[in-house]
């Protein structure tokens, strides 16, 4: 079976069958995600502190660093986020 390979991630999610919203949501959480996973590789913090300073559960936090984004919020993201020092904001633009 041939892997398909996709250009944009908008043509992912229409093939999962997301809605624009369910995709704009991903792409952000991605988004913080990646800032979160290289704040914590620069660090070095490992899990359980994470997890502290958040003050989220460390299975939370330890699924969240090692790739789930299944059921994750983006307040859990920003809780993380802040726990790392970085500063979290949205930026809005019209649409195309």
């Amino acid at each position: 079976m041939k892997m398909k390979r996709y250009k944009k991630i908008e043509d992912f999610g229409h093939d999962l069958g997301l809605s624009k919203d369910q995709i704009e949501i991903a792409k952000l959480k991605t988004k913080i995600k990646k800032e979160i996973l290289l704040m914590v590789k620069l660090t070095g913090i490992n899990p359980t502190d994470l997890a502290e300073k958040s003050g989220l559960a460390r299975s939370v936090v330890s699924g969240i660093v090692n790739g789930s984004l299944q059921s994750v919020s983006i307040e859990r993201l920003i809780k993380l986020a802040m726990a790392l020092g970085l500063e979290v904001g949205i930026n809005l633009k019209k649409a195309a």
